[in-house]
């Protein structure tokens, strides 16, 4: 009898998992180049913006998950904003200074 190549269910288990809860998506605040600053990572959307990353210099788009930061203190308006990639905003420690977030 030939063998069967294919994985068997066992009955009671679902097929995959169960989806993971969304993160918290919610504001913190961080110290980074000797300032507070307020920190969220937000969701894509599709309003179609484009972004500068401080960290890498590239393009983001408002299309992909993102992290935005701005100074906690001085915060006067939207101009103060900073679109990072979430792994260049990670890395932030590790860049080397110059960069136009300060």
């Amino acid at each position: 009898m030939p063998r069967a190549n294919r994985p068997r269910r066992r009955r009671g288990r679902p097929a995959s998992p169960p989806p993971r809860p969304l993160p918290d998506i919610g504001v913190e605040e961080v110290e980074f180049a000797g300032q507070l600053w307020s920190v969220r990572r937000v969701r894509g959307n599709d309003s179609g913006r484009i972004y500068r990353c401080p960290g890498c210099q590239q393009e983001v788009s408002a299309a992909v998950a993102h992290t935005v930061v701005w100074p906690s203190e001085t915060m006067q308006g939207l101009e103060n904003r900073r679109h990072w990639h979430t792994p260049c905003w990670e890395a932030r420690e590790t860049r080397r200074p110059g960069g136009s977030w300060a």
